[in-house]
């Protein structure tokens, strides 16, 4: 059984391999396939995905359209999930969510604002943060 990346490293890698991924694969990844697609082909996703829509028709379709255009899978393939998305930029500021949530409900600040005031004023909201965290302790 593939997984969706090696679905997608076959369709732009491997094209000698395309015919060893099976009709249950390429329905199972088509949403996420589909999803990738749309970042780079919009129109070309919006137009095949229509509810009654053969989905292994659509795979094989993209990988005729996309298959000879890259010999390696395209960065625009990788897309950063929620989770990851939110540890890099919690790693960025070096600040954990929970003092954030904790700092916005002692001061009756609306969470966003205190992200905001991160975003824009990052060493002064850095400074109380870590004063707010001394103080906790």
């Amino acid at each position: 059984m593939k997984g969706l990346f090696d679905v997608t490293k076959i369709m732009f890698e491997y094209p000698e391999k395309w015919n060893d991924v099976t009709a249950g694969e390429k329905k199972k990844y088509y949403f996420q396939i589909q999803r990738r697609m749309a970042i780079k082909f919009p129109l070309q996703a919006n137009v095949l995905q229509h509810l009654k829509i053969d989905a292994v028709s659509v795979i094989d379709f993209w990988y005729c359209f996309l298959g000879k255009q890259f010999n390696r899978t395209p960065y625009w393939m990788y897309t950063k999930g929620v989770k990851k998305a939110k540890e890099t930029k919690e790693k960025k500021i070096n600040i954990k969510e929970s003092l954030i949530r904790e700092y916005a409900i002692k001061n009756n600040f609306d969470i966003r604002s205190v992200k905001d005031a991160l975003e824009f004023f990052p060493s002064e909201m850095k400074k109380e943060l870590k004063i707010f965290q001394k103080i906790i302790k």
